[in-house]
């Protein structure tokens, strides 16, 4: 095939800023030529310093610090002084904000399928409280949020609970103390007028979470923890011109979320409350092993009362995800925008990375139809730190192709390489990446439109065009999104449904049944493993047709179709929705550890993970679990406070009143001995919270309960007397 494209331009970065100091979509935001950075504005930053590293010394480069999490800083970087970076010996490393792509938007029924009902009923169901989130700070890290939102105020509507609010993008007030952006909210008579006109993406999640329900029919669409109080931060985005797309940080912008994090705990700190934060977002620029900054930075975050929730991603259905082992061989792949069809022009913008200590080279072609070769790079070897640019004018059409380059990246030794790749038409031609190596394995995330909120796959043929016989197709396995799913700190959430069917304002029934059957997996929900082997998502919890709560002050047509009631609250018209997404599996698994905090708010990160881990749901649904679709399975909040006062200072299995039980294990029958004739009720239970026994004591001591009908097992016996709960786990062999 002719060669027939001209080399125009062929651009290298040679900035005083070290190429090894710096990730790779720094290095594209620092070279991109329509200058994505915004001149005479602060670009938000990850660093990684030195141990004795100080502010004051940043400062005199007019780096602000908002953030210390360990050797990990969220800093403010003033444009012009990012070419001076690498001068400063204490920074080992950074990653500007500017560059980051965009997750898909990224309860009745509801709170049965994770038993939440039975837990916010506590007292009817063996439990010593009904559980509502009280005394526990839900913070959610989002956009879009209409505070005088009914479900934000209690359940008789008197007070609304948004207690702090932080518009990180908001600079015409006083930011919080320690932070150098945005304002902070304090007079929750203030909050309550205030409405981020930016979608209503923050509004549902936060109602999932934390709505009250207030002003809808017996409070139906109630969240998980109803009585929590709610910190909500709006992300601030470092380029607001850019819209949510592979290259704009309209939807991720790490450092401000790490601030975001950062200030609810320690405001929960500070009041002597546990808290749990909600975050609804991710992207898939990253090395997808929990290395990253943002990945660090969280371990270093979490604790006792202190427990971050994320969405683990909707890429579920789309082979987004490039894997080869090499062995001296050479491997194509087509990268294409998964919108193409409806634009004139296309953009990719894909991330490489190779095995530790080792290398790989990547060459992007432009064919078209034909399959004639209208423009190609060179091979990028992953070998030397750089940033490139080459441009193509060939066949009355434009070509880009942009290369970033981390031979070492300095938290896991791996190499990387992210690619950004455009043409005009198209119709016309395709683009393709050529991948070799000696031995390198290599796994790689095609994120789609460097500049449209979209989404993007490797594929082996495409219209024309097969090389079915020798190029690689993506798959959807790792992707779980960077930010939500990654990190060994977060508790990753995949979405089932609850329902599939609703009849909406117009009266008309909406049947998605077609999709899933419940309580199935939701097929978008992204799938695991992380690149280090770790099982993602670490559970699964309701976010298919999902009814909460919208900001009434963004509502488009389309959500109308999706609206399944209008209440009015303070002369205003409300609206509820059901929306789908992991976006909205995360927020029920922030409230139900709400729920869990309420009844020991002493609970760490680590144990809350193990607590929802082991008492999820599995059956033939499911299959076995652990597995990098459900996780360890379905939520089960019920069984999960159980085990939680089994530990718990409210359990009161010490006190001298404790009833005592045995054999256990046990074999046909198990017998309860009182300490005096307490009047309570005895209740034997499945791991799934259903009720096997009950017995009513009275007046004697002694109480037998017969097991021969049970399988062999792990169940829970509880007796609840006077506002007190005794529960253990017993075994039958």
């Amino acid at each position: 095939m002719k060669l027939l494209h001209v080399l125009l331009a062929f651009t290298c970065f040679n900035s005083l800023f070290a190429q090894s100091q710096l990730d790779n979509n720094s290095k594209l935001s620092i070279n991109e030529p329509s200058n994505l950075l915004i001149a005479n504005q602060y670009i938000p930053a990850l660093i990684q310093v030195k141990p004795d590293c100080s502010s004051d010394e940043l400062f005199k480069f007019g780096i602000l610090v908002n953030s210390k999490i360990g050797n990990i800083w969220s800093v403010m970087i003033p444009e012009k002084s990012l070419p001076f970076i690498g001068t400063i010996t204490k920074i080992e490393y950074a990653e500007l904000s500017n560059y980051a792509n965009a997750a898909r938007f990224k309860n009745d029924l509801e709170r049965q399928l994770t038993k939440v009902d039975k837990v916010q009923n506590g007292l009817q169901n063996s439990l010593p409280l009904n559980y509502s989130g009280k005394g526990v700070i839900v913070g959610i890290v989002d956009v879009g949020f209409q505070c005088n939102n009914p479900t934000f105020y209690s359940a008789d509507g008197k007070h609304n609970r948004i207690i702090r609010y932080w518009q990180q993008n908001n600079n015409n007030g006083t930011a919080p103390a320690g932070y150098s952006y945005g304002t902070e909210f304090t007079d929750t008579a203030i909050i309550a007028g205030l409405n981020d006109l930016d979608g209503t993406h923050g509004t549902h999640v936060a109602g999932i979470a934390a709505g009250s329900g207030f002003s809808t029919p017996g409070l139906q669409y109630r969240g998980m923890a109803p009585d929590a109080e709610i910190i909500l931060v709006t992300i601030k985005y470092s380029n607001d011109t850019l819209p949510g797309s592979a290259l704009g940080d309209y939807v991720v912008a790490n450092p401000t979320i790490i601030d975001a994090y950062k200030y609810i705990f320690d405001y929960a700190e500070s009041v002597g409350k546990p808290a749990v934060i909600n975050l609804s977002w991710g992207m898939h620029t990253g090395p997808h092993d929990g290395t990253s900054l943002f990945d660090r930075a969280t371990e270093l975050l979490v604790g006792k009362g202190k427990i971050l929730v994320g969405a683990n991603g909707n890429e579920g259905e789309n082979p987004m995800h490039f894997y080869h082992r090499f062995n001296k061989d050479t491997v194509g792949t087509i990268m294409i925008e998964n919108n193409r069809q409806f634009r004139q022009g296309e953009s990719v913008y894909s991330d490489f990375w190779g095995s530790k200590k080792s290398h790989f080279s990547v060459k992007v072609q432009f064919i078209d139809t034909n399959k004639n070769v209208i423009a190609e790079t060179p091979f990028i070897s992953s070998a030397k730190d750089t940033s490139l640019h080459f441009k193509f004018n060939a066949d009355t059409s434009v070509f880009n192709a942009r290369f970033a380059v981390n031979s070492n990246y300095i938290n896991n030794n791996k190499p990387n390489i992210t690619v950004s790749a455009d043409h005009t038409k198209q119709r016309k031609y395709a683009i393709i990446a050529y991948i070799c190596s000696d031995s390198s394995e290599v796994h790689g995330w095609n994120s789609g439109a460097a500049r449209d909120w979209t989404s993007g796959s490797f594929r082996n043929k495409l219209n024309k065009l097969n090389y079915e016989s020798t190029f690689i197709a993506g798959d959807a396995a790792y992707t779980a999104g960077e930010n939500g799913g990654t990190s060994k700190a977060v508790i990753s959430v995949g979405a089932i449904a609850a329902r599939t069917s609703y009849t909406n304002i117009k009266g008309k029934f909406i049947n998605d049944s077609w999709y899933t059957t419940p309580p199935a997996i939701a097929r978008f929900s992204s799938r695991g493993p992380t690149v280090d082997g770790r099982i993602k998502p670490n559970i699964a919890a309701p976010g298919y047709d999902v009814p909460s709560s919208l900001n009434n002050k963004q509502i488009a047509g389309w959500m109308l179709d999706r609206t399944l009631l209008k209440t009015v609250f303070k002369n205003d018209t409300q609206y509820w929705a059901a929306f789908s997404g992991t976006s909205m599996a995360a927020p029920h698994v922030t409230g139900i550890v709400a729920l869990l905090l309420q009844a020991n708010p002493n609970l760490t990160a680590a144990q809350v993970q193990d607590i929802l881990e082991t008492t999820a749901d599995a059956d033939q649904s499911t299959g076995t679990v652990p597995n990098n679709t459900y996780g360890y399975g379905r939520v089960n909040a019920y069984s999960a406070i159980i085990k939680v006062l089994q530990f718990s200072s409210l359990n009161s299995l010490n006190s001298q009143s404790a009833p005592s039980v045995f054999p256990n294990p046990f074999s046909n029958e198990l017998s309860i001995k009182l300490q005096d004739k307490t009047v309570g009720i005895l209740r034997l239970t499945d791991l799934q919270g259903r009720e096997l026994q009950v017995l009513e004591t009275s007046n004697k001591n002694d109480y037998t309960i017969n097991t021969e009908q049970l399988s062999a097992g792990i169940y829970f016996l509880n007796f609840s007397s006077g506002g007190e709960l005794f529960a253990w786990k017993v075994i039958k062999n």
